[in-house]
């Protein structure tokens, strides 16, 4: 194995034990104190966000496919993959946003996360889409 495979097998592993058992890996030995857990309100108030957002694609999800009904088999056969790429995002993002909601404490910090995640990949998808079809 060359030497920067080697390296950076290294650091993914790191990382990933990092992630894994949750270990923060600060330099010159300084402590890193953790944040305090949010508020009940502070949950509230994100995961209404996360719920509106996730509403909001949802919604141009649907118009997507009304516009896709109308489209020329071969442009309607390329949005038709788009759409089955975006309903199963959409899907992954709602089903982690409702998991979401059963957690509490670090749970919910290590949660809150994922759906971050998984919404930012479902907008970036839907940006995608739009760049692809804006024209028709």
């Amino acid at each position: 194995m060359k030497t920067k495979q080697r390296f950076g097998l290294m650091i993914g592993i790191w990382v990933v034990l990092g992630l894994v058992f949750g270990t923060s890996f600060s330099p010159a030995g300084e402590s890193k104190q953790a944040a305090p857990p949010p508020s009940q309100q502070q949950k509230e108030e994100y995961q209404k966000k996360v719920e509106t957002r996730l509403n909001q694609l949802n919604q141009e999800l649907k118009e997507w496919k009304d516009k896709a009904k109308k489209m020329e088999k071969k442009a309607k056969a390329e949005m038709d993959e788009q759409l089955a790429k975006l309903s199963k995002k959409e899907e992954e993002a709602s089903k982690k946003f409702q998991d979401l909601r059963s957690k509490t404490g670090k749970a919910w910090e290590d949660f809150k996360a994922g759906v971050d995640t998984a919404v930012e990949d479902l907008s970036k998808a839907f940006d995608e889409m739009r760049s692809c079809f804006k024209s028709s």
